[in-house]
């Protein structure tokens, strides 16, 4: 008997890739949707704001936007002085020291240079740069015996004489004002003979006039002419009142910084002579602001000089024309 062959039929596997492939392809295509449904949303949301920002605000909503006001305190105005005083310091040019303690006090003091001195030039120019007013400080002849002078005069170079002629004077002038530069005036180095010579000041006078510089008399002597010469010359000068350190002690320069201040108060003004002396410096210290705390600034000696060619102050000759505050 034959034996049959059975054919056996093979189970056929189910493939689930074609599946797997739409699922991946269908997720892709919602998420592509949905990005493209946010970024959308997104756009016409950021329409909307900025439309809303573009809308012309209301007057409370605009008052409300403006910046405060920002206030700006009144600036204090500093009342006038009551009086101004000028301090000259003579005999600069020996030392540096000195230029170097005078030209860096913390007030507007003058110095005042002797030519020829060691160091002439380079206390002008140190003055100059720390903003203090620079004047010349003519020696001149003294009432000694000739046997003093001639000693001064090889201690001091350039000493104006009686004797010397118009254009000897005109001469020596001219080199001692060329080793000072930015200088605004010139006073007397000693001088009491000389500036009692109302005709040899005349032509002093006259040469600083032509020079741009102004004279003050450090009134060395009580027959001064220096008045007399300005006005036959058509000239302001101005006059010392207060000598500063004819002693050397603490409390006499002290003594003499009140007396300025009193005479500042009475006339508006007043110019004080010292020398460069460690212990008038240190007065000076202790004495300038006390100044100032009464009211007296100390100025520059050429604006009282200004003030006086303005009408402010009296000079030699001259009447204050504006009358005090």
């Amino acid at each position: 008997m034959s034996r049959k062959k059975r054919t056996k039929k093979r189970k056929q596997k189910v493939s689930y890739h074609p599946l797997i492939f739409l699922g991946v392809v269908f997720l892709l295509f919602v998420s592509f949707v949905a990005g493209y449904k946010l970024a959308q949303w997104k756009t016409t949301k950021e329409v909307r704001i900025s439309q809303k920002n573009t809308e012309m605000p209301s007057e409370e909503n605009y008052q409300r936007r403006m910046p405060k006001e920002v206030i700006i305190p009144p600036r204090k105005i500093e009342p006038p002085p009551k009086a101004v005083v000028a301090v000259i310091i003579d005999d600069i040019g020996y030392t540096k020291e000195d230029a170097k303690r005078f030209a860096t006090i913390d007030y507007p003091i003058t110095l005042s240079i002797i030519p020829f001195t060691p160091f002439d030039t380079y206390s002008a120019k140190l003055a100059h740069k720390y903003n203090k007013a620079v004047m010349v400080h003519l020696p001149m002849e003294p009432n000694h015996s000739s046997e003093i002078i001639e000693k001064l005069e090889k201690r001091t170079k350039g000493m104006l004489l009686t004797s010397m002629k118009e254009k000897t004077i005109e001469l020596l002038l001219e080199k001692e004002t060329g080793r000072i530069p930015f200088a605004v005036a010139a006073n007397n180095h000693m001088g009491s003979k000389f500036t009692s010579n109302e005709y040899k000041m005349e032509v002093v006078l006259n040469f600083l006039k032509h020079k741009g510089l102004f004279f003050v008399d450090s009134r060395t002597s009580r027959h001064s002419a220096v008045c007399k010469a300005a006005k036959s010359v058509g000239v302001a000068v101005l006059k010392r009142d207060v000598f500063l350190d004819n002693s050397k002690s603490l409390n006499y320069i002290l003594k003499q910084l009140d007396q300025l201040a009193h005479i500042a108060l009475r006339k508006g003004y007043a110019i004080a002579i010292g020398h460069p002396h460690l212990t008038t410096y240190k007065a000076l210290l202790v004495g300038l602001p006390k100044l100032e705390k009464m009211g007296i600034k100390v100025i520059p000696v050429n604006e009282i000089y200004e003030g006086m060619l303005e009408g402010k102050y009296e000079g030699c000759f001259q009447k204050a024309r504006i009358a005090k505050r």
